[in-house]
């Protein structure tokens, strides 16, 4: 290889380190106000306020439980039941959202029905248009080579609609945040044993190994469904923690307000004919003619600059890979 190959590809890799540290740049400064670092197992993560904030309460928690304790202090041992471990995180967590909550000056809020999008509402006021939505999700592996999948919720409700299956509008929400929880399922565990709470350390717990992040929704979900026959955005699929806890997702970089218009336009599975199915056709779609997703949409020119600075670093991050 010649000095000037070397030279060049140095350049390159400068030229591409630069632009994307220049991203960032203007990423902080137009996405994420008030942010701090804090470090999560070793990876430093700049976090904004909400998430430093449940981050500085979760680490003092167990989140490990033995079963229910009844009123004669007897302990009913719990089986793997994904659905019934999700509601026991809900129940953990709670308590930490309610103090973040106190602490920076927000009301708290559940829906009254239970199928209803959010967890947890964060809220200055019931008239507030800068509501924060709080999702706890929670996903078994079998290993630390699992590839860890999360659903994220409907596509084909209060983000078409901008009402239905939530609680006040889509649109009085400013942020949406995820908690979500990885654990290990003990397939030793067995449903309805009952101990005396003396003996509950000979309990087989139904889980183990947990470990959870905090991040915006939109930083970690990918451009595919959850599953192939329901209507639920899917997470990027990814064996590294680390990739969550950063918010390392296709949309971080292209921003809600993509992210938003991407799976508010998604096809249902039922749909024959489909405009787009990832990314890169939705991309080349808006591109071409954006109204001919969003007719009312009237913010093209800022959709555009997101897509063009996205698409040029990626085709930079794909020519250095080549070399």
């Amino acid at each position: 290889m010649s000095t000037m190959t070397l030279l060049a590809d140095k350049v390159g890799r400068i030229s591409l380190y630069f632009f994307d540290l220049v991203f960032d740049i203007i990423d902080k400064i137009i996405h994420r106000s008030h942010q701090t670092k804090i470090y999560l197992g070793g990876i430093a993560v700049m976090s904004d306020l909400i998430i430093s904030s449940l981050y500085d309460k979760m680490k003092t928690v167990n989140f490990n439980v033995y079963g229910l304790l009844d009123a004669t202090n007897k302990i009913h041992t719990l089986g793997t039941d994904s659905k019934i471990i999700g509601r026991i995180f809900e129940i953990l967590t709670q308590p930490i959202i309610e103090q973040v909550a106190v602490e920076n000056g927000y009301m708290l809020e559940t829906p009254e029905l239970q199928t209803f999008y959010p967890d947890f509402i964060l809220m200055k006021s019931k008239e507030s248009k800068a509501k924060i939505a709080i999702d706890i999700k929670t996903t078994y592996v079998r290993d630390d080579q699992s590839t860890i999948k999360f659903t994220l919720g409907s596509f084909g409700s209060y983000m078409r609609d901008n009402v239905k299956n939530i609680a006040y509008q889509y649109t009085d929400y400013s942020k949406h945040y995820v908690i979500g929880f990885i654990y290990k399922r003990n397939d030793a565990a067995q449903e309805s044993r009952i101990y005396d709470y003396t003996d509950r350390d000979r309990i087989i717990t139904p889980y183990y190994d947990v470990k959870y992040f905090v991040q915006e929704k939109y930083k970690i979900a990918g451009d595919k469904p959850g599953s192939g026959n329901t209507e639920n955005i899917g997470s990027f699929p990814t064996k590294n923690l680390a990739d969550l806890i950063e918010g390392n997702g296709p949309f971080s970089k292209l921003g809600q307000n993509i992210f938003d218009i991407y799976w508010k336009y998604y096809p249902k599975y039922r749909i024959p004919e489909r405009k787009y199915t990832s990314l890169d056709e939705f991309i080349e779609l808006v591109c071409n003619n954006i109204t001919s997703i969003d007719p009312s949409y009237n913010n093209s020119n800022e959709l555009f600059r997101q897509i063009e600075a996205y698409k040029r670093a990626r085709e930079m991050f794909m020519r250095a890979d080549k070399r």
